[in-house]
This record gives C-alpha cells, structure tokens and sequence, in this order.
C-alpha cells in the first residue's frame, strides 16, 4: 500500500508579463479547483487499484482504466432505461450546464452535442476525461463537497448530479446499490444481501452514507427546490427479464458487475471495514454465480430526480407530477403498470399519466420550460 500525499496546491498553466497584471481580490473559490499539474496526476495504487491524488481518499472508488469501462457501461444502461433521454429536466436553450462529478465526461459531451449552443462544464477529482471533446466542453479538477462555490451565484441554468440561476434547474441521476426483488426471489441468505449490508455499513463508516432511492425528494423539498419531480426505474442485475430493453440492460448490468463491483467493493471495505483484500477478492468469488443466475430477479433501483430553483417565474406546464414510479412489482413474464398522481385544484390526487413499469420511455413533462431563457 502507497502512502497518501498531500493534495496539491493550485498551479497556472501561464501568466501574462508582470507589467500587464494587476493584483485582484483573492476569493476562497480560488484555491479549490486545480489545474492538471504533476501532483494531480500522481495517482495512489492500493490493492492494485488506482485511485486519485487530488483529495486523495475523500473518494473510495479507484480511477483506472477498468472503473473507467465500468462508468461508460453505467451510462449506457441508464440510457436505456430512460429511453435515451440524457435528463429529466425540461430544458430548451440552457446557456451554462454543469455536470458535477463528471467521471470520463461522457454525460458531458452528449450533452454539449445536444445542446450545441450552451458551455458544458464537467467537474472531478479525477483527470480521466478525454483530450478531443466538442468546443462548448471544459473539464475542472474540483472538489464539490468544498464549502467554497468556484462559479458565482446564480451562474448555471443546469447542473446535473447547487448554485443555479433562479428559475434554472438541477437534477441528480444516482443508483441505489441495494439489491432487492419484488417476488422473493432473492432471499437474506444469499451473498448479494450480504454485499448490500456490508457495502451500506462500509459507505456510512467511510462517511459516505448510502441514501435509499426514496431519500431524495424529501431533501430536494428540504432544500427549497420546487417542481420536483422523480422517476424511478428497476434494473435488473442480468437478463431475467421477458422484456427486450430490460433484458439488453440486464446484459449490460451483469457485464458491469462482472467488471467492476471489485473496484466498488475493494476500497470501501478495505478502508470502512478493515477487511483484507484477499476477503474481499473471495466474497467477489461468491457473489458472481448469484449474479449470473437468472432464477434470482434481483435488481437495482435508478434514481432520476428533478427540481427548479426559485426565482423567473415561468410559464405554466405539465411539469407536475411528483413522482412517477416505474417500479411496480415485476415478474420475468409480466409487467404491470403504475400511475403518478399530482394535486388537482381542490388538492386530491389527479392521474398525471400511466406508464409501463419497465416501459422505458420519460413521461411527458413539459418542453415548454428552458432553464436558460
């Protein structure tokens, strides 16, 4: 095990000749977003895994190349189940996106090709993104959990995964790690249940609480958002499922599992847990027939949750509904369907829509709001 460093203290690139500058107001944002330098590149290995210098250990999961395959995987599963939507969000003409945590900025860069006319930023602790990305993409190295704000107020009309405009928009796309099914399929007694436990245990010892998937709107109301709204999906960890798009996302799931529950494992229970490397290694050996085995219709629930940031009225939309729950108890063979609800005038519950519980197409929301009019 290779001892941590220091994190690196910021660095420029250039600097123009003495005689053009002129001194400005230090602010603390200044100090919390680093350029790529020596020192953030200087990566850590533990337990054959790679993980990142800048911060290092705020973040247990590793950086290198396999996480990284992990990470794109992951996006092309949650892809597909939302139907190819990159967000939830009803955006039109967003001028300024940010995506924090950005990972290999593939979020990023679908997002600044579908929105051609905003500038993207994408933010991480890690230097992975690529160098060739569209013009309107600019990646930080940047701690979001620093108590300083590196943009100013009121900056961003989109952030996805804190300081947006008034009337702009921010969204949180997250997975509950917890595997669960809906017909008992998946009993206390199997090491999936038992990784579930101990990885909660681990996260919350490491500081690093799991929230369960419904956690979310209530904190989003708690912090002020309004129009919030959350869908939910169900995916499966291989392809039990009848349904052809779920079972394409539970190839690529059990792929991703395959690959990279290790590097989720490894470091979290290591670190929160004091196992060894080698337990952990042997645990992975008995998780992985689990996962492979279709009689157990387990399954991770996906998280798209939604709100707008007070301020510029807009004007009004179908952009309603609380929640929507694609997440009705499911079999192999069938799936059943679930209806969102939203106040009506007299405050009773309305039907919004009705949608398939694995059908994965977003539910109409309103594309008459922009978080950047």
């Amino acid at each position: 095990m290779v001892g941590k460093k220091d994190a690196p203290t910021n660095s420029m690139a250039f600097s123009p000749p003495a005689s053009l500058l002129e001194a400005d107001e230090i602010l603390p944002s200044d100090l919390d977003s680093a350029s790529i330098s020596e020192s953030v590149v200087d990566y850590e290995f533990e337990n054959g895994r790679r993980y990142h210098a800048y911060k290092a250990g705020s973040y247990p999961l590793p950086n290198d190349e396999q996480e990284l395959d992990r990470i794109d995987l992951k996006h092309h599963i949650t892809l597909l189940l939302a139907g190819g939507n990159l967000h939830l969000a009803p955006l039109s003409h967003p001028k300024r996106i940010l995506d924090i945590g950005t990972g290999t900025g593939i979020w990023a860069i679908e997002m600044a090709e579908q929105y051609p006319q905003s500038q993207v930023i994408g933010t991480d602790l890690s230097p992975v993104q690529p160098s060739w990305v569209p013009d309107n993409v600019r990646f930080h190295i940047d701690d979001c959990e620093t108590k300083f704000w590196t943009w100013p107020e009121d900056y961003f009309d989109y952030i996805h995964s804190r300081h947006t405009k008034p009337g702009g928009y921010f969204e949180l796309q997250d997975l509950d790690c917890r595997f669960t099914s809906d017909d008992n399929t998946l009993l206390d007694s199997h090491n999936l249940t038992y990784w579930s436990n101990l990885i909660t245990e681990a996260a919350a010892k490491y500081n690093r609480p799991v929230p369960r998937y419904t956690d979310y709107i209530h904190w989003f109301e708690k912090a002020g958002f309004t129009d919030v709204r959350q869908v939910n999906f169900k995916c499966p960890t291989n392809p039990w499922p009848k349904n052809k798009v779920l079972k394409e996302a539970g190839k690529f799931q059990l792929v991703a599992h395959i690959e990279g529950l290790e590097g989720v494992s490894m470091g979290l229970l290591t670190r929160g847990l004091a196992w060894k490397a080698e337990e952990v290694k042997v645990l992975m050996a008995k998780i992985r027939p689990e996962l492979k085995d279709r009689g157990i219709h387990s399954y991770q629930n996906t998280v798209f949750i939604t709100g707008r940031k007070p301020g510029n009225p807009r004007h009004s939309s179908n952009y309603s509904a609380r929640t929507s729950n694609f997440s009705a108890p499911i079999t192999p063979n069938s799936c059943s369907s679930s209806t969102a609800h939203s106040p009506d005038d007299h405050g009773s519950p309305a039907p919004q829509e009705e949608t398939n519980a694995f059908t994965p197409v977003m539910p109409v929301i309103g594309h008459g709001h922009s978080g950047g009019d």
